[in-house]
């Protein structure tokens, strides 16, 4: 895929905001392609790892969540690794970019759940939390009906705050009363268009009230030399890190 063009007004206006939507990130033949591999793999995944009988946890009733696809199915490796995604992560946080990890997020028809207002990057166990960056990619169209994103600009300039618990949320505006009268901006998209939002900026996803999957795709960036922080995480913790390594090497690849 080509490089995505991007001007120096939108730039500014993701720093101000914390977040941007783009159009036509990914169309076409690129579009099916991508969709396909990310529901067949989710698809796969997901009957491998049923257990009959077994209600859901709180937090599964949000959504659908596999991460690290790349590591698993080539053609979502593919995309992952874009430059033309990784680039416009590169151009948003004013440096290099690093994959942090992908995560198919998929909200079932009728039953899943809002994501509560939240930021991301106070669940990572990155030193350096400020210019993380995820691209939000509707793989089908995102409504308010099955449960698109919404976003509070400015909100990343506070930094990080105490962690919002997804199964059993505390209103994360009780830290921030400056925004609580804030609107928030609803974010539909059609397929194939995207977010990108800062880690630390304000968001959220309502319930998925129509009849067919709401599907996203999300790619995390953070950039070059972020170090681990030592605390656990389901991506960190296989590989054995120490306290203060920078997070590199192939699991973290240069994307840009």
């Amino acid at each position: 895929m080509d490089s995505y063009p991007l001007s120096n007004e939108q730039v500014e206006q993701y720093r101000r905001d914390g977040f941007i939507q783009l159009n036509d990130i990914v169309s076409g033949d690129d579009l099916k392609r991508l969709r396909h591999a990310v529901a067949r793999a989710v698809e796969e995944e997901s009957k491998a790892a049923a257990e009959p009988n077994r209600s859901k946890t709180p937090y599964e009733q949000i959504f659908i969540q596999k991460v690290n696809l790349w590591r698993r199915h080539e053609t979502v490796k593919e995309f992952v690794l874009s430059r033309r995604f990784g680039e416009v992560a590169a151009k948003l946080m004013g440096g290099r970019a690093r994959l942090w990890h992908d995560q198919a997020l998929f909200k079932e028809p009728r039953e899943g759940a809002k994501t509560p207002w939240h930021q991301d990057a106070v669940y990572w166990p990155h030193r350096q939390r400020q210019d993380q960056v995820s691209i939000w990619i509707a793989l089908k169209d995102a409504t308010i009906e099955n449960g698109c994103m919404s976003f509070v600009p400015g909100t990343h300039a506070l930094g990080p705050l105490e962690r919002v618990d997804l199964a059993n949320p505390r209103n994360i505006f009780d830290d921030a009363a400056e925004f609580k009268g804030v609107k928030p901006v609803i974010c539909e998209l059609k397929a194939g268009s995207c977010t990108f939002h800062n880690g630390l900026t304000f968001h959220y996803a309502g319930p998925n009230r129509s009849d067919e999957m709401r599907e996203a795709f999300a790619i995390l960036y953070m950039p070059d030399r972020t170090e681990y922080d030592g605390k656990k995480h389901i991506v960190t913790d296989p590989l054995k890190l120490k306290e203060g390594d920078k997070l590199d090497g192939e699991m973290f690849p240069l994307v840009s």
